[in-house]
């Protein structure tokens, strides 16, 4: 039998961000010609839990979630664990690689912009325009491309809905556009091509979980000497295998505690595990057990706890980012705001990659923001809260890697106050874990108070006065990731209130059963 090891010049890879294996569901006629005489799946298993982070690094490094240890809210580059590129860098020293992403912790934070000699970062159509022009005048030996915009259509749309589809129906057509390229420039014949997804999600606009919708996704694998037919058992730390046998590249030895890539059967006639060490059961997955959002009438439901008419703002992210009490409105300024399963009560949120103005907020001359929010490692500075309209930064709370803060400034705009507050530990156990904080706003005494895991953590008095109108507007508060900061980076929070009055510290204290 003729060796398909190292018989391919270059390999392309699309990986298709929240598309999971939906693209059954809608036209994709440039998938549907490019695997017509490949080898296909649509029950490729993603990483657990289902979330970009951890499934982009898991196809990158062929390591679980366990090993590779990266969240969306704590991206870095892995300091012992190989990626694909770094594997084949080793053996092609002078090779063209090339990482085109729109979420740039992969291409500047998984692959490292040392392993890649081209990487981008963009919106999936400017981003394809831009590899296309890239695509004249260099070869890359490994291509990868992270399409983003499907998964914003999942969040904002729900996944598996009309508007999921027509977003993965348009990126296909954004792969005719590659394929008619690589044509073009005489690279077709000796390029194998992949596609997938990251993972998939749920009708209401979540993932995170082990449902059907989240965890299966497509593989398209095609090219010269490519097999016809079904993918065997795959999951998505085994992609990188395909990649490395097509290009000659020997892969490092299986271990689970790193490389536990395995080469799926069903793809090359030599090449294929029959006897895969099941790291992860095909169908069996312990979910941790989530409180739902309790409703009117429950013995759990907030007003049994809070005098609801107090709330002034709440964002609980179970039916989208709207404002549960229905006094404020809010509009996104940019982006999206991504919903997940698995929170405190619920599905939780993620900022990062949207802006959320509120505006018609009202309260006296105390009020309090509290929120839960997942400590992590990423010493980046986001604000969760403020009033910036891009030049005066007059109050902001913000969770940061080693700690919390809130600063204001003066009504002159000049003499700025802060008031940082530590987690409980600043050892590596205490990241990734849900933290409640409350900041009371007294305008009358001029103090901020903190409060951590329903505890006083920290006061700051503000000298000149606080004036509410001007550092805690009512109107045109943001939530979220600052607009005019350039970086993308992800907090993750849940059940965020804006309260008029001062801290509810019992009531809350009980409502989320930590009393």
């Amino acid at each position: 039998m003729t060796t398909t090891f190292g018989t391919y010049k270059r390999v392309l890879m699309l990986g298709i961000d929240g598309m999971g294996a939906f693209n059954r569901d809608t036209d994709t006629p440039n998938m549907d010609a490019l695997f017509a005489e490949g080898a296909t799946t649509y029950t490729a298993l993603a990483s657990k839990p289902t979330i970009s982070a951890q499934c982009w690094t898991s196809m990158l490094t062929g390591a679980t979630p366990e090993v590779h240890g990266l969240t969306n809210d704590d991206m870095h580059p892995i300091e012992g664990l190989p990626t694909i590129f770094s594997l084949i860098r080793a053996q092609y020293p002078d090779a063209e690689l090339a990482a085109y992403t729109h979420w740039s912790p992969i291409a500047l934070q998984i692959i490292t912009p040392e392993n890649v000699t081209a990487h981008d970062v963009g919106e999936d159509d400017g981003l394809i325009d831009r590899l296309l022009n890239y695509l004249d005048d260099h070869d890359p030996k490994m291509l990868f491309i992270q399409s983003d915009s499907v998964d914003g259509a999942g969040h904002t749309h729900g996944y598996g809905t009309e508007g999921h589809l027509s977003r993965i129906s348009h990126v296909d057509g954004l792969l005719g556009k590659l394929v008619d390229k690589y044509k073009a420039l005489g690279r077709f014949d000796d390029t194998l091509f992949i596609v997938t997804a990251d993972h998939g999600g749920t009708p209401w606009g979540g993932h995170g979980e082990w449902s059907d919708g989240e965890r299966l996704v497509f593989l398209g694998v095609a090219g010269k000497g490519v097999l016809h037919g079904e993918i065997g058992e795959v999951c998505m730390r085994d992609f990188p295998a395909i990649a490395l046998h097509a290009l000659g590249v020997k892969a490092p030895d299986f271990n689970p505690q790193g490389w536990a890539a395995q080469m799926p059967v069903g793809i090359f006639p030599d090449a294929g595990v029959e006897n895969r060490a099941d790291l992860y059961p095909m169908y069996q997955y312990s979910a941790p057990e989530v409180r739902t959002e309790p409703a009117a009438g429950d013995a759990d439901y907030i007003g049994n706890f809070l005098d609801e008419s107090t709330i002034a703002f709440r964002q609980n992210f179970e039916d989208g980012i709207e404002d549960v009490t229905g006094k404020c409105t809010v509009t996104t300024e940019s982006g999206i705001v991504k919903r997940y399963e698995g929170g405190v009560i619920g599905k939780y949120g993620e900022f990062g990659n949207g802006t959320l103005r509120i505006d018609g907020l009202s309260y006296g001359k105390v009020c309090t923001f509290a929120f839960w929010y997942r400590t992590t490692a990423d010493g980046r500075w986001m604000d969760l809260f403020n009033n910036t309209d891009g030049i005066h930064e007059t109050f902001a709370i913000a969770p940061f890697g080693e700690y919390t803060g809130i600063y204001v400034k003066a009504p002159d705009g000049q003499h700025l106050h802060s008031l940082r507050i530590a987690p409980e530990s600043y050892e590596q156990s205490a990241f990734n874990l849900w933290t409640h904080l409350m900041f009371e706003v007294d305008a009358n005494r001029g103090v901020i108070t903190a409060y951590m895991n329903f505890a006083k953590a920290g006061e700051l008095t503000v000298t000149e006065g606080i004036d509410l109108s001007k550092h805690f507007a009512p109107t045109g508060m943001r939530m979220g990731a600052d607009q005019y900061k350039k970086e993308q980076m992800c907090k993750i929070v849940d059940d965020v209130m804006i309260i008029d009055g001062p801290a509810p510290v019992e009531a809350l204290k009980h409502y989320y059963h930590k009393a």
